[in-house]
């Protein structure tokens, strides 16, 4: 897979995170990072194929039901370097239609993983979704996101994706707005 970042590339292995995804190491990762996050969690176990297809990647056992889980591992956590928050990178559109971000159904939880540092940072796949699309315009445009396309090649398959990437306290504070229900008041600048 090839990453675009304002006219800099980067060549980023997707077979390698996607055999990390499935290792001991990424399920030891998933299940602290559950345990720590997921109130009342209970359990996590790795999904099937089946539900694999459909975007659920572990499910999450809780007092009050279980949950699917969306992993997103990447390799190296840039931000770590620059002392900052993790990034979480959002795919807004592949292979021609809606990327994981948008599309309904799925996995309740998104995990962003860092496989070097082991920073996670999780987010309710809705609350996720709304934030991003109320402010990604604003966030685009005061330098607080940035945009990248991915080409990528596997099994025989190429398609090209459009993400953008986001910090995740960014986010976190975009949802907060939201459930305090002050999100149009949201500038996209963060003190």
């Amino acid at each position: 897979m090839l990453l675009t970042v304002k006219g800099t590339h980067m060549v980023h292995d997707f077979d390698r995170d996607f055999r990390f995804s499935e290792s001991d190491d990424a399920h030891a990762l998933v299940r602290r990072a559950c345990h720590r996050l997921v109130v009342d969690c209970i359990g996590v176990t790795r999904a099937n194929a089946n539900d694999d297809r459909r975007g659920v990647d572990y499910w999450v056992a809780t007092s009050r039901g279980r949950f699917g889980l969306d992993l997103k591992p990447r390799r190296k956590d840039y931000s770590a370097q620059r002392g900052g928050p993790i990034d979480c990178v959002l795919e807004l559109d592949s292979h021609g239609t809606s990327g994981w971000l948008l599309k309904a159904g799925g996995a309740q939880l998104i995990l962003f993983a860092n496989i070097d540092t082991h920073r996670v940072a999780m987010f309710e796949a809705k609350k996720l979704r709304t934030a991003v699309m109320l402010n990604l315009s604003r966030w685009l445009a005061n330098g607080l996101a940035k945009e990248l396309t991915t080409h990528s090649t596997r099994g025989g398959s190429q398609w090209t994706s459009r993400a953008v990437i986001v910090a995740a306290d960014l986010l976190a504070s975009a949802i907060d707005r939201i459930e305090e229900g002050d999100a149009a008041s949201n500038d996209g600048v963060q003190p």
